[in-house]
């Protein structure tokens, strides 16, 4: 399959790449920076989604489009003013897909589009409720695609990856340099419960859908739910901090979303299955910072 892919220097568009490109697949991918290092193998094609060099993509010809840019800085995307930038572009971009006749397009959601919800987040009956400018966004992506897609289409609902390559300030990022530098973490929501994929897991999640041309939603997590306190004793123990160090803020305020968990019966039925522990990818974290330093 020859694929066109945007956000490709991203933590999940570098592993989707690889990913891709061990299944041997053809990738194109989009990108501003003219120096950019992505996967050996992976064609380059420069620019934007506001200014995509479109002959280059013709020539290309892709069977498939995977639209994984977006605005992603932690503690920014939530509320940024560019989401509504990034849905305008976005909307024109698939919209010259489709004029292109390109067979197989997909765009990249996220978990927190779902409304809350006690039971595992299913694609097909789960009621959405975004709350934040991002998750809206996103989900009114999703709507213009289903309204104006002529051919076949993908949304995948991504729910928490996590690993090597990370963002140095996603929150498993944060605990691992605190805990090890002996600093006290101070968790609001212990007991909170999250859907934490493996990046790779991720990666070869999309790669199946993709194959497999899945259409609408498709959720992308792991299917097991980790509380936070869970999670945070995993790193300790890795990294060989004082367990004293993990503290509960008692004057935090209820999770509104105590529980966020990915029914991934659909991923199942394609043949998918994670294959990485939350202990072995949480020690490829460790191990890739531990790199960086």
């Amino acid at each position: 399959m020859k694929i066109l892919v945007t956000g490709a220097t991203g933590f999940i568009g570098r592993a989707f790449c690889l990913e891709a490109v061990n299944r041997g697949h053809q990738i194109l991918a989009l990108t501003r920076e003219s120096q950019a290092l992505i996967i050996p193998g992976v064609e380059t094609a420069l620019g934007s989604l506001a200014a995509t060099p479109w002959d280059q993509v013709a020539r290309f010809a892709p069977d498939a489009a995977l639209h994984l840019a977006w605005t992603a800085e932690p503690g920014v995307y939530l509320r940024s003013p560019e989401n509504e930038t990034w849905l305008m572009q976005s909307k024109e971009w698939f919209q010259r897909l489709f004029d292109l006749g390109i067979p197989y397009v997909a765009g990249t959601g996220t978990c927190i589009e779902y409304a809350p919800s006690a039971a595992p987040l299913n694609e097909g009956t789960s009621a959405l409720s975004p709350q934040f400018p991002y998750s809206r966004a996103k989900v009114a992506l999703f709507d213009w695609l289903r309204e104006h897609a002529p051919q076949s289409w993908a949304w995948f609902r991504v729910f928490f990856p996590y690993g090597a390559g990370e963002h140095a300030n996603r929150y498993t990022s944060i605990m691992v340099r605190d805990l090890r530098a002996g600093k006290a973490i101070t968790m609001n929501t212990p007991q909170s419960i999250r859907d934490y994929v493996e990046i790779r897991d991720a990666a070869s999640a999309l790669a199946t859908a993709m194959e497999q041309r899945m259409e609408g939603a498709v959720n992308i997590g792991s299917g097991q739910g980790v509380r936070v306190v869970e999670l945070a004793n995993e790193i300790a123990r890795l990294v060989r901090a004082d367990e004293s160090l993990l503290q509960i803020n008692p004057s935090a305020l209820p999770d509104p979303c105590p529980v966020i968990l990915a029914d991934v019966t659909r991923l199942r039925k394609a043949g998918w299955r994670p294959e990485t522990s939350l202990r072995d990818g949480l020690q490829r974290l460790v191990d890739s910072l531990a790199a960086r330093n």
